[in-house]
């Protein structure tokens, strides 16, 4: 009787939620299959079935957009990866300085069990996991679905258990790997897989969603041109492409040393051939490069590309002074006080080469370019990478609203009328330390720029496949070795320059290519000014490499900028002086111990994961 009447409640209730509105339909079916209602009545009919499922995407209690960088970094308002590392500082430095200094409860929290930003990565992965488990599990119960609509929920089941996983894994290494339904209580006495096993295990659910995708003809899902373009209902859905690329960049991350100590070349060689079959896929299917004028729109102003393999979009504008984008626009352009955009350090801004090529790093690159004839520290902003002004506001870079960027001090020690980097009264933080601001993210969005402006966020785009084919290709045959199924031109080298070439970049230099350890620098160099600021790439890069220890050992700089009296001179030909100088102390970073390659999960899941062993704590 208490069942009967379990039942007939949670069918009233389904009825008058389904009478409202969608979104109530969703959330009553996030907690369905719990609450009394019976599994054949919600997954036998294709509605509720996708409804049930699309919590993954939209559910108002979690979802999978915790993982998205836009959305997360939106949500925490001021904290981002890339705040966790050397490419910026953040204007306010209350919840990114004590993580960039080791203090790993923060970074625990912050990163992965925030749910009040609705950012909480841990607990929305396992729920995620577990609904594509349960739509796994019970997808033949399903009744009135196309054979396409079925496949293309087995598909997208395969996949977001996958990328749940997979993320995780960035952040926190390996793990049990979910796939059965498991209740949130259970205890999880499934062991820690091995790096190289949890990342094949999540290849091999991107290869099957890959294929069902195929099956079901959607390995993409609008047209590849014409009409429907870039515009089909469910345009921010994965695809059997997507999926390829996923795959990809698994194996890219079982290949690096982090995971393969032992450097051992199949595994490269593997990365090579997936990344391979990924890139092939994408330009079969119409995905290409967008050329160097459109290359913004993979952030703003349009809702997808055509290089956007899989990208989460803001759906309507977003206005300057909203919460959701205090990461990325700082006071001086929205006069909120609560504001931390993100500013680049002298460190990043070196990445960028000259416009012929000549790596900047060092101060001997920096002194062999300027004997050629490449660079003047004195006027180190023109003749740069073209992505260099897409990404970074300097001093005198002209911004809509504001003219000439004002990013400098006067020699007497003052600011001029409309400086950028002048504080709030009564504040000490809030404006750039390095006279550097990012904008890459959002571009004019500024209270006297562009006040509304519609942001996307390209979770995977079509650059990055050509660089982790790029990457791989090069450790396994390298710089003029290709993967065995590849077209003759594509090997290492080629696809690497296709990403510069793009934007007017010329071929790396010759002296870079004589072989893979030379070439190496380079292609981690170019990987992080194309993904910079997206992603979590850099974050995750610099430790999939064992890179992260060193460079958290450097110490971060800035440039500063005085305005001279005397004007422009020989010596100082734009009027200003340029002098690198160290950030204070509260604004640098550190690496306390290698527990940093990892986030830690908190006590309540170490508790349910019975033979996990935890990450060292930092």
């Amino acid at each position: 009787m208490k069942h009967i009447l379990t039942k007939v409640l949670s069918w009233a209730m389904l009825a008058a939620v389904a009478a409202g509105s969608t979104s109530c339909l969703n959330e009553y079916l996030d907690k369905a299959p719990d609450a009394g209602l019976d599994e054949k009545e919600v997954f036998s009919k294709y509605a509720n079935f996708k409804s049930y499922f699309n919590a993954v995407y939209n559910g108002s209690n979690f979802n999978i957009k915790a993982h998205y960088p836009l959305w997360f970094a939106g949500n925490n308002q001021k904290y981002t990866m890339e705040g966790l590392t050397d490419m910026c500082d953040m204007t306010r430095i209350q919840r990114c300085q004590p993580g960039r200094m080791g203090d790993g409860s923060t970074v625990t929290y912050a990163t992965g069990y925030n749910t009040e930003s609705k950012t909480a990565k841990v607990p929305y992965s396992w729920k995620s996991i577990r609904v594509a488990n349960m739509a796994i599990r019970n997808i033949d119960m399903l009744q009135d679905a196309s054979d396409r609509e079925k496949k293309d929920l087995l598909a997208q089941a395969y996949f977001v258990r996958a990328y749940c996983h997979f993320e995780l894994f960035r952040l926190y290494g390996s793990l049990p790997y979910i796939d059965k339904v498991m209740g949130s209580e259970d205890e999880w006495d499934l062991p820690r897989l091995s790096d190289y096993d949890m990342l094949h295990r999540i290849a091999a659910d991107f290869q099957t969603a890959a294929d069902i995708f195929d099956q079901a003809g959607l390995m993409r899902r609008d047209p590849a041109s014409g009409t429907g373009h870039l515009s089909a209902s469910d345009q921010d859905k994965p695809n059997g492409v997507t999926a390829l690329a996923m795959k990809g960049r698994a194996l890219l991350y079982a290949a690096s040393p982090l995971s393969n100590p032992g450097n051992d070349i199949s595994r490269w060689e593997e990365a090579a051939e997936a990344n391979w079959t990924a890139l092939k896929s994408a330009l079969d299917y119409g995905y290409l490069l967008l050329a160097k004028e459109k290359y913004t729109d993979n952030f703003y102003g349009t809702k997808y590309t055509n290089e956007q393999l899989w990208a989460y979009t803001s759906g309507s504008t977003t206005n300057y002074n909203n919460d959701r984008v205090q990461a990325f626009v700082p006071y001086c352009f929205s006069n909120n006080a609560f504001s931390s955009g993100q500013c680049p350090t002298q460190n990043f801004v070196d990445k960028f080469e000259t416009a012929g090529g000549w790596p900047l790093n060092t101060p001997e690159e920096r002194a062999a370019a300027t004997a050629a004839g490449q660079y003047n520290e004195q006027n180190p902003y023109t003749n740069r990478d073209p992505r260099f002004d897409f990404v970074v506001i300097y001093n005198q870079k002209p911004v809509q609203g504001y003219g000439n960027a004002s990013i400098y001090v006067n020699e007497d020690g003052s600011l001029p009328s409309g400086s950028l980097i002048q504080k709030r009264s009564g504040s000490e933080d809030g404006v750039s330390e390095t006279f550097y601001y990012e904008q890459k993210r959002t571009g004019a969005l500024s209270n006297k720029g562009v006040q509304n402006l519609l942001l996307t966020d390209p979770i995977i785009r079509l650059a990055e496949v050509f660089l982790n084919y790029a990457e791989a290709a090069n450790e396994a045959y390298g710089p003029n070795g290709k993967a065995p199924d590849a077209d003759a031109e594509w090997t290492a080298l080629y696809a690497l320059n296709k990403v510069r070439d793009r934007v007017g970049m010329p071929a790396v230099l010759d002296t870079y290519t004589t072989d893979k350890d030379a070439l190496r620098p380079r292609i981690k160099n170019e990987r992080t000014v194309e993904l910079c600021f997206e992603g979590y790439h850099y974050f995750c890069d610099i430790r999939r490499w064992k890179d992260a220890p060193s460079i958290h050992r450097t110490r971060l700089t800035g440039m500063r900028v005085t305005k001279l009296k005397a004007g422009a001179t020989a010596q100082y030909p734009t009027g200003f002086r340029y002098e690198r100088f160290e950030l204070p102390s509260n604004r640098q970073i550190a690496w306390k111990n290698d527990g940093m390659y990892y986030v830690q999960f908190q006590t309540s899941d170490l508790l349910k994961m019975k033979n996990y062993v935890p990450n060292e704590a930092w």
